[in-house]
């Protein structure tokens, strides 16, 4: 099929759809961008019609500004190294005006269906169809998927009945449901030690569960974020001497979890997806939060935890992530399993020409700077300015990834999408160096693109 309505069509206006749009923009391809909601922002949104945040009144930036703002846009530099999330909404508010963005995104269009067209070869050679809610219908060359992956909250089952307030950390708002009352959060990431805290301001009590000991990594460390001890020289650094270097800063600074109340991680530091907090050690230290182990049964107004003992609770929240869904597009075309992707450098999926997913990512850092560098190199990708390894290739590379990950990490569905922030960058930008004029779809667009891929082709990195 040689006719399509336009060239790329982009799914969700959050970090990753915005950095997605100012690259195909930058290179002159014709786009169309649905957004479910009426605003961008995703999931910084804490009133997003869209139903997709997960904000609460209290969430602030676990990561510096520095480390989290795109390189195209820097945040203002008289902002706080850890913004609020109204700071962040209203920098990507900027972002999308400042780029002319806005007006090429129709909101209020959720995306219901994304299928490959008819004809020979692998799903997507012939370009894509993509319908909304609405009935729109729209045919592409390419479809980049940025909705987000905190959409669909994961809730465990236990024996037993519970019989106060439930809820996931997804519906999360502020502390006041917790007033004067038992509270037991579930889950040690960054949102349930954010709501454990908030709920220690006013509960009665606040347990926390884990399943396993976890390291809580601070904001800051020696008077500076700590994310700004890591530089560039990380990715050619070994990753043992790299944890080595941490595990010492990290006794230096905050001594070790169970020399602060904490459960003794079964783990070695970065062997699991680590929690920044910089108020937990102090809160459980003042004994305003005391940690237990996993729930074993609910009892009504109780809990009984998997040590034999047993709490009074009336609020539970359930702060156990998020499963992965694609609800647009075939199990057949691509499925996350367990939230697991396969996924080329963590955007492609091998034999499924013309498909990129944009911010289905997690690491220690940042991960809103990685989709600028994603959105660089699908935009080189999508104007010839560089080519796809084979699909072979491609393959080999989720595979060694794959064992990779599972000899580093704890087993468990959160360390699917986890990269190393500054080894991911050097991946990436190796990636925007490879060949030129790509075989096949994806890399034929308009004549009108031509002279911009011959621009970027020269300005890759390394040229």
């Amino acid at each position: 099929m040689d006719a399509f309505d336009t060239q790329v069509c982009v799914i969700g206006a959050g970090p990753a759809g915005l950095a997605a749009g100012k690259a195909l923009v930058d290179r002159g391809i014709d786009l169309r961008w649905f957004e479910k909601g009426s605003m961008v922002g995703g999931l910084w949104r804490i009133d997003n019609d869209n139903g997709g945040s997960p904000a609460y009144r209290s969430l602030h930036l676990n990561s510096s500004r520095q480390r989290t703002q795109f390189a195209s846009f820097p945040m203002p530099e008289d902002w706080p190294d850890f913004p609020s999330h109204e700071l962040v909404a209203g920098y990507f508010q900027a972002f999308a005006e400042r780029f002319g963005l806005l007006e090429r995104i129709t909101f209020g269009a959720e995306v219901t269906a994304v299928d490959p067209l008819p004809g020979p070869g692998d799903p997507g050679a012939n370009g894509w169809r993509v319908r909304t809610l609405a009935g729109t219908e729209v045919t592409c060359r390419a479809v980049v998927v940025a909705n987000g992956h905190h959409a669909s909250p994961r809730v465990p089952t236990f024996p037993g009945r519970f019989d106060g307030v439930s809820f996931h950390a997804k519906d999360y708002l502020e502390p006041s449901v917790f007033a004067d009352r038992d509270v037991l959060v579930m889950g040690v990431g960054n949102s349930g030690m954010d709501i454990a805290c908030d709920a220690a301001t006013v509960a009665r009590r606040v347990l926390l569960a884990t399943r396993h000991g976890v390291h809580v990594i601070p904001k800051y460390a020696f008077g500076r974020p700590l994310d700004h001890f890591a530089t560039p020289a990380a990715a050619y650094l070994p990753f043992p001497v790299e944890r080595a270097v941490l595990e010492v800063a990290m006794r230096l600074a905050v001594g070790r979890p169970e020399h602060r109340g904490l459960p003794k991680p079964d783990h070695r530091l970065l062997s699991a997806h680590p929690t920044v907090s910089a108020e937990l050690l102090d809160r459980v230290g003042h004994g305003d939060i005391a940690m237990k182990p996993n729930v074993a049964e609910l009892e009504g107004d109780k809990v009984r935890f998997v040590d034999g003992s047993v709490e009074p609770v009336d609020v539970l929240v359930y702060a156990t992530g998020y499963d992965v869904t694609l609800p647009f597009l075939d199990p057949e075309v691509l499925d996350a399993p367990g939230n697991v992707l396969d996924l080329y450098l963590r955007v492609v999926p091998p034999r499924r020409p013309g498909l990129f997913l944009l911010g289905f990512v997690q690491t220690v850092g940042a991960n809103i700077a990685l989709m600028e560098h994603q959105a660089e190199w699908v935009g080189d990708v999508l104007t010839g300015g560089c080519e796809l390894p084979p699909a072979d290739e491609m393959q080999a590379w989720i595979r060694a990834d794959r064992h990779a990950m599972a000899k580093r990490y704890v087993r468990s569905e959160r360390h699917t999408m986890q990269v190393d922030f500054w080894r991911y960058i050097r991946a990436v930008r190796q990636a925007r160096q490879r060949g030129a004029e790509p075989a096949g779809p994806v890399g034929r667009l308009t004549a009108a693109t031509e002279p911009l891929r011959r621009k970027a082709a020269a300005l890759r990195p390394g040229r």
